[in-house]
This record gives structure tokens, C-alpha cells and sequence, in this order.
């Protein structure tokens, strides 16, 4: 069952790094807001501006090309490989090698800021707030994303009594694996929540003088956000009971394994289609950007990473891609930037040790034929 190995971490990465590479470097950056995190400009199109711009781009979009292929095809490659110690690490060390997409995107971001700075573009526009709707629009339904969750919860909990002997029934599985794997699932129930809600919770985006038109365009965007939390969370109950359910019959490990690939598959599409509906909503409601916002460029690092002590919310909308990121120069958003830099470098730091003392080796980590 190794292919099925593999391919959970091709399904994981191919699709993955296609989707970065689509919404970071668009066909047509000159018909966007945002080019590498930078606010577009009208000297960027006219004069002596539009060369370096136009060849600015080319340059980030054919790194970032460059980057996207060789993933692809060294994933490609990796499905023929056998898995191995050293396969298992490469094949990790390609999730981390998603990243290298956004190095491209930050060098467009710093060569379009200096090209601002050369063609004497300063800051400008105003920054406006919609008071009429402040707070009042809201698209997700809480019912429909603790429900799922709270059915991750139940399933945790029979299987913890399970393992316990509380049932007096014995699993096909070894002592405390339903109570693990639960509780790997339930981890992920337990960050849903709170990121649906903040999400929920964030300002409302104003791209008119228009009311109106600025609540529905906010309500659009967090209904999709909500659609895909709340189908995350469903997937990710269905797929804990009925693993469980599995893992109470069975201990075929390939059955587990072609699950999980199923599962890892869903959530892919998942994605795509949140994707999708965010690009749908953003075009809906091009043509109502009409307003002269304030060029806040200098406080996006890299186009990226949002710093801005002046700011007081803790999550902003992203450049990069959709969702939202931290305001890193918030108290919380401090943390949050510390924590997750340490756990991704001690990560890497752990599987490079494993795997250099021979603690990560297929055959221990599960029976293959």
C-alpha cells in the first residue's frame, strides 16, 4: 500500500501549490487592485513606468512558474520512488518547499515598491470607514459549524470510553489508537471554531460610498468563508466516526490509509471550491471599487506579513490569496507570529533529526507489504 502513502502527499501538495501559484501571480496583473501585495497605479501603465512594470512582472511570474514546476515535478517523480526513510523526508520537505511560491511574490512586492518610489508615487487616497454597517454583518450561523463539531466531540469521547473499557467491548486496533487519532481530529474541530467566528467578527470591507453595496459585498465574502469552515468541520466529524467506525473492525492498515487519502481529497476540493467562490464574489463587485483608498503598501512586508501598530484589529484581509492574516504589530498577533515561526522551526528541525538518526523509516511507521 505505499502508492496510497503517496498519494495523500501528491493529492496534498500538487493541487496545493497550483492554487498558490493562480492567485499569487494573476495573467492579468494590470486588471487587478493588488499586483504582489502593491495597490495598483495608473503610472505603472503610462510612460516610462509601464516597462519596468511590465518586466517586473514577467520576472516574478516566471520565478514563481519556475518554482511551481519543479514541485510538480519532483512530486511526479517522488510517486515512482519506493517509500523509504529518506522518500518520507523528501516528501515533507516538498510540503515545506511550498513556501519558495511566495519568494518570487516578495521580490515583486519590494521591486514595485521602489518602482513607486521612483516614479514619485506617494502615499495617498483616504482611509474610510462605514459606520452605517460597522459590526452588523454577519453570514455565519453557529448552529451549522457546532453541530458538526460538537458530533467530533461525542465520537472523541466513545472512543476514549472504548479504550477506557467503560463499554467492555475491544477494538480490532491497538490499546489507545481510536483515542489518538480522535483526538488528532478533535484538534482540528477545536481551531475551526474560533477562526469561523473571527472571521466573522472582522470589519467590514468598504469598496463604495455606497452602504449598501459596501454590507453586501461583506456579507458575500464572509458567507463564503462561512461555507467552507462549516464544510471543513463536517468533513472532518464525518470522517473521525467513520474512521473510528473502521478502525473498531479493522486494523487493516491500508484501509485506514485509503481513508485518509479520501478524506485529504475532499478537503482539496473543498479548497478549490472556496476558492472559486471567493474569485466569483471579488468579480461581482469589481466594477464598485470606485473609492481612492489609502495606499497603506509600506505595511505589508513582502506583500505578506501586515504590520501596523496603528491598527488596532488583530485579523485583516490577506493580499496573498484569500482569507485573513494577523496584524503582527497587535499584542496577539505578536504571539500568534512567535508560535507559529517556533513550532515550523522546530518541525522541520525534529524531521530532519529523525530522519538523520533512522527513526523515520517506513517500515516503522507502518506495515507495508
Amino acid at each position: 500500500m505505499t502508492w496510497v502513502i503517496k498519494l495523500i502527499m501528491f493529492v496534498c501538495i500538487v493541487p496545493s501549490v497550483t492554487l498558490m501559484y493562480m492567485l499569487g501571480f494573476s495573467k492579468n496583473p494590470g486588471k487587478k487592485k493588488m499586483i504582489f501585495g502593491v495597490r495598483d497605479n495608473p503610472k505603472f501603465h503610462k510612460g516610462k513606468g509601464l516597462e519596468k512594470f511590465e518586466a517586473i512582472v514577467a520576472s516574478a511570474r516566471k520565478g514563481g512558474l519556475i518554482i511551481t514546476a519543479i514541485v510538480v515535478i519532483l512530486s511526479v517523480i517522488m510517486l515512482f520512488l519506493p517509500v523509504t526513510g529518506g522518500t518520507l523526508l523528501a516528501w515533507i520537505l516538498l510540503v515545506f518547499a511550498l513556501f519558495l511560491v511566495a519568494v518570487p511574490y516578495g521580490k515583486g512586492n519590494t521591486e514595485l515598491k521602489d518602482l513607486k518610489k521612483e516614479l514619485g508615487i506617494t502615499k495617498s487616497g483616504v482611509t474610510y470607514t462605514d459606520l452605517s454597517n460597522a459590526s452588523v454583518v454577519h453570514a455565519l450561523k453557529l448552529p451549522w459549524i457546532i453541530l458538526p463539531n460538537a458530533l467530533a466531540v461525542l465520537g472523541t469521547a466513545a472512543a476514549v470510553l472504548i479504550d477506557l473499557g467503560v463499554f467492555g467491548i475491544t477494538p480490532a486496533v491497538e490499546k489507545y489508537a481510536l483515542t489518538v487519532m480522535s483526538l488528532s481530529f478533535l484538534f482540528i474541530a477545536a481551531i475551526i471554531i474560533p477562526i469561523a467566528v473571527m472571521m466573522d467578527n472582522s470589519r467590514n470591507m468598504v469598496i463604495s460610498r455606497d452602504s449598501n453595496i459596501n454590507a453586501n459585498y461583506s456579507r458575500a465574502k464572509k458567507k463564503t468563508w462561512a461555507d467552507l469552515f462549516i464544510s471543513f468541520s463536517w468533513v472532518n466529524a464525518l470522517y473521525l466516526i467513520a474512521n473510528n467506525v473502521l478502525m473498531f473492525f479493522t486494523d487493516s492498515e491500508a484501509a485506514v490509509l485509503i481513508s485518509t487519502l479520501g478524506y485529504t481529497a475532499v478537503i482539496m476540493v473543498v479548497v478549490v471550491i472556496g476558492v472559486i467562490n471567493q474569485r466569483q464574489v471579488e468579480g461581482r463587485y469589481e466594477r464598485d471599487t470606485e473609492l481612492e483608498l489609502q495606499d497603506d503598501d509600506d505595511n505589508w512586508i513582502l506583500g505578506m506579513f501586515y504590520y501596523n501598530p496603528n491598527d488596532t484589529r488583530l485579523n485583516v484581509e490577506k493580499r496573498l490569496g484569500y482569507g485573513a492574516t494577523v496584524n503582527i504589530a497587535h499584542p496577539a498577533g505578536k504571539v500568534i507570529a512567535v508560535l507559529t515561526a517556533v513550532i515550523l522551526i522546530v518541525s522541520l528541525i525534529l524531521i530532519v533529526y529523525l530522519n538523520a538518526t533512522g527513526q523515520m523509516e517506513a517500515s516503522d511507521m507502518i506495515n507495508l507489504p
